[in-house]
């Protein structure tokens, strides 16, 4: 360095890098060489702001350069390292070294202006993984200062821009801890009564932020308290269930001096339009997530996309009902480059089941004259670069909008219409022909028939071949095809549920589907579950590309599965469960005539037996019928890379075999048994060992063993996420449920069926160990609800489906009107009235149906204006609320009701 610095002084160059930079600082400290510190920062400012990405290499040298410039005081230079870091923080925080970083570099990182953040819950994890490794490497002796520092670091985060569920965590674990530590060196990172707020904030119907928020000192406000995070290098905004998000929140977060027009008291008083000149562009902004955000308007969210967002290419609105259809033609005009685009809506598995069978009477769209028509056949909307669309579960949609969708959306390649039950097979086919490029179809559910499977058959063709040729180029292009539970299976249902009336058969034969399969050799996810599948079928498919497949209650057989098998070897995901003709593979249905179907029937080659190769390395694998421990031994070699694991009905595993799981399978994370008999230790011994498990579903079992309970509190417990235990724990106490509550934080989904000992003091352990729940499920669990669900309301904000039924008299009338308003996330409910005090529920009120998108009542009557316990005629169907929300679904299992044909097509 010292020669460097003499042939510096006499014209020469410097050849820096980042590996010598920081020697160089320090020997232009030492020999005092001033022109040398303008060249270090010169180089610095360069390098560092052509690197659109942070490679490793650099954020290694970042921490030592930050310090050596700030130890011989250059500030330039260390401003431009926290810049850096604040820029790719996003990057930064998957990084090795993160939690090594100095609190000063930290520190300055977070409060630079150009800190770039995909949400503020990213911010937040990233900050209690960097305290919660230094605080395990600290020793005894902690000063009072530097606890002091972390958490006004701490205080940076607007934890007003956190998730409803995120918050509810952080205060559940923030009340233990203070509880159990006191003094300021004890202290929790977050601020209690700050979480406090911003959930009375998250969880008010409404807008009640800008009454808060005025109501804050200047120094808890800081300015920006309120405002998300948008700087011109933002490439991605996630607010995921942040509904506590408005459209002045949006606004405001936009305008050029959001500080000023805070301190002023006035930032959300504004009308959001007045600030439309103030607003900035940020033409980085490429992908919006908005899932959840049910008080964002049509209207206004499109107009701030269009001025904020002019480059998007990626929007996701899905689970928020308050968004119509129209939305997309509405974007045509404000953001052009949009290539994916989601309005999903959940789907409910009985809704789905229940209400499908409709045969709706829809006009053609061309037939009609409106105004929206005429200009799409203008060309007025154009959504040119649209390429992915989901749409599930919007039962809103028919064939109208699907035409719209054809000629607003030429290139398109992915569409998922999984749910849409008003769609006709008609409709469906003339979409299906509008379109030669399409790569992906989800259909789940829907009316496909005949006409749709030809339109599929003629379309997606890549050369134009005569279609009787058998050619590899003569193909679809499709990669991925789900026609799950489409082909007639609710015909039979329907007749028995509403009798006389006449229905749209859409049955799809056998040969259509054979010919389907033929065409779709380059598919590599394709779901067929529930439909007429068989061996001559399956066996037509020649495809080698495989991802995942399922044919989950179909009629094929482990030959021809075996056969699918060894052409895939590429298979990640297999769902074979319902499929009872795998336990016979030497009576495959297969045909004299075909050649293919000869050979294979005389090799009787099982689907276990292939996959006991070892050609395949699944990491999902469903299975029942078959699965027995000769054939589970057969399957070893396929197992190693398993993370999701299924036994149903139909396979049986012993003792012995189940302890080998954990063996087997150490990165296991989803593991569900029905129909099970779980005598003996195995069951505790694996639940002790899998660490790695996020998911536990015993339905249906046999002889579960007390001894889970422990198992799961000192094994897996600690990383659940999902547990289900539905008529397999009959012994389970209440003591059993607090201890499970104490244990399993990180809990949100919870069921519980068939455990009769249980007491209303269980629904309290709910309450307080899991409030931040988002589906509890508790059926017929002895006394839980004989004292109300008060606390459940007060505690689990964060519910978004929920189910009491049959666990004891003692819900209140007004309940469902109670939790519509309490809970601002709810969107579906089931109950009992045998539940309710004085035999009924009070109709919820017209604000209750605004966010409720589904209601289900079972073994109950139900009368007019109200559900009480009397019949219900057909005229009482005019009278219930359900133009309130066009998503509103009500679904009377096991009800008594006379009902007219035409009342039921009006208005169910």
């Amino acid at each position: 360095m010292f020669c460097g610095i003499l042939q510096f002084i006499h014209g020469g160059n410097f050849n820096m890098d980042i590996t010598n930079i920081t020697t160089t600082l320090q020997a232009a400290t030492f020999f005092g060489v001033d022109a040398a510190f303008a060249a270090c920062h010169k180089w610095a400012l360069s390098a560092m702001s052509s690197l659109e990405e942070a490679p490793i290499e650099v954020l290694n040298y970042l921490p030592m350069i930050y310090l050596t410039a700030k130890e011989i005081g250059v500030p330039s230079i260390a401003n431009l390292c926290a810049e850096f870091l604040a820029i790719h923080f996003v990057e930064a925080v998957s990084w090795d070294g993160f939690t090594g970083l100095p609190f000063s570099f930290l520190s300055a990182c977070i409060n630079n202006p150009l800190l770039t953040v995909e949400s503020e819950m990213q911010l937040c994890e990233a900050l209690f993984k960097w305290h919660n490794k230094n605080e395990e490497q600290q020793c005894s002796q902690t000063l009072v200062e530097s606890d002091l520092e972390v958490f006004n670091l701490f205080k940076k985060i607007r934890t007003h821009l956190l998730p409803l569920g995120f918050l509810l965590r952080q205060l559940n674990i923030s009340s233990n801890f203070l509880s159990n530590k006191g003094g300021i060196c004890a202290q929790y990172p977050l601020d209690h009564e700050v979480i406090s707020r911003a959930i009375e904030i998250a969880c008010s119907k409404s807008d009640k932020t800008k009454d808060i928020i005025l109501k804050m000192s200047p120094d808890e406000l800081v300015g920006e308290v309120i405002c998300l995070r948008l700087t011109k290098y933002s490439k991605v905004l996630d607010i995921c269930e942040c509904q506590q998000v408005t459209e002045s929140i949006l606004f405001l977060s936009a305008v050029h001096a959001p500080a000023s027009w805070a301190c002023q008291g006035t930032c959300l008083s504004t009308n959001p339009d007045q600030l439309s000149s103030d607003l900035q562009s940020f033409g980085t902004l490429q992908k919006m997530v908005l899932s959840g955000c049910w008080r964002l308007k049509e209207e206004k969210l499109v107009a701030w996309l269009g001025r904020i967002c002019p480059n998007l290419s990626t929007l996701k609105v899905d689970h928020c009902p308050q968004l119509q259809f129209s939305m997309l033609l509405a974007l045509s005009e404000t953001c052009r480059f949009i290539e994916t685009a989601d309005f999903s809506l959940e789907i409910d598995s009985l809704a789905e089941n229940m209400l499908s069978v409709i045969s709706y009477k829809i006009e053609y769209p061309w037939r009609g004259s409106c105004d929206a028509l005429k200009k799409i056949m203008r060309g007025h909307y154009s959504l040119s670069s649209l390429k992915r669309l989901f749409l599930q579960g919007r039962i809103e949609l028919t064939d109208k909008e699907l035409f719209f969708i054809s000629r607003c959306c030429p290139n398109l390649q992915a569409i998922d219409l999984s749910g849409c039950r008003r769609l006709t097979d008609t409709g469906i086919s003339i979409f299906i022909k509008a379109y030669s490029g399409m790569q992906s179809i989800s259909l789940a559910g829907t009316e496909l028939g005949p006409n749709s499977t030809a339109a599929i058959l003629s379309s997606f063709v890549i050369n134009d071949l005569d279609a009787t040729a058998i050619s590899n180029d003569n193909i679809c292009q499709l990669t991925k095809l789900d026609l799950a539970s489409c082909f007639g299976i609710f015909y039979n249902q329907t007749k028995q549920i509403l009798g006389n009336l006449r229905l749209q058969k859409t049955s799809l034969c056998r040969k259509d589907l054979a010919a389907l399969l033929s065409r779709l050799s380059r598919l590599t996810h394709l779901n067929l579950e529930n439909t007429n599948l068989d061996d001559a079928s399956l066996l037509m498919f020649r495809g080698t590309s495989l991802e995942q497949l399922n044919v989950r209650e179909t009629q094929v057989s482990g030959c021809a599965l075996a056969h699918v098998l060894a052409l895939n070897s590429g298979l990640r995901a297999l769902n074979i469960r319902g499929c009872k003709q795998i336990i016979d593979a030497h009576q495959a249905n297969l045909s004299e005539k075909d050649t293919i179907c000869t050979q294979l029937s005389s090799e009787a080659h099982s689907v276990f037996e292939e996959l006991g190769v070892g050609r395949l390395s699944l990491q999902e694998l469903k299975v029942g019928w078959g699965l027995s421990d000769l054939t589970f031994k057969t399957i070893w070699p396929c197992l190693p890379s398993l993370k999701a694991f299924t036994l149903g009905i139909g396979g049986r595993l012993s003792s012995s075999c189940m302890v080998q799981l954990s063996a087997l399978c150490p990165a296991l994370e989803e593991l569900s048994l029905a129909f099970q008999d779980l005598y003996g230790t195995a069951i505790p011994f694996v639940l002790k060992t899998l660490l790695s498990l996020r998911t536990l579903e015993f339905q249906c079992c046999m002889n579960v063993p007390p001894e889970c309970i422990n198992a799961i509190t000192t094994g897996c417990g600690s990383n659940l996420t999902s547990l289900m235990l539905e008529n397999s724990a009959p012994w389970l106490l209440d003591i059993d449920v607090c201890s499970l509550s104490r244990t399993c934080k990180n809990v949100i989904h919870f069921s519980l069926s068939g455990c009769r000992q249980l007491t209303a003091e269980s629904l309290k352990n709910i309450s307080r160990g899991w409030c931040s729940m988002i589906k509890l499920k508790v059926e017929d669990c002895g006394g839980v609800t004989s004292q109300g669900a008060t606390y459940l309301l007060n505690s689990c904000k964060a519910l978004q489906s929920l189910s009491l039924r049959h666990s004891g008299r003692g819900l209140p009338r007004a309940f469902i009107s109670d939790a519509a308003s309490l809970l601002p996330l709810l969107r579906s409910i089931s109950l009992d009235v045998c539940d309710a005090i004085n035999d009924g529920y009070d109709t919820p009120h017209e604000t209750a149906w605004q966010s409720l998108c589904m209601v289900k009542f079972a073994r109950c009557t139900l009368p007019r204006h109200s559900f009480k316990s009397s019949r219900l005629q057909s005229k009482d169907l005019e009278y219930m609320p359900f133009g309130y929300c066009h998503n509103s679904t009500i679904v009377l299992e096991r009800t008594k009701c006379s009902l007219h044909t035409t009342i039921v097509k009006e208005r169910l």
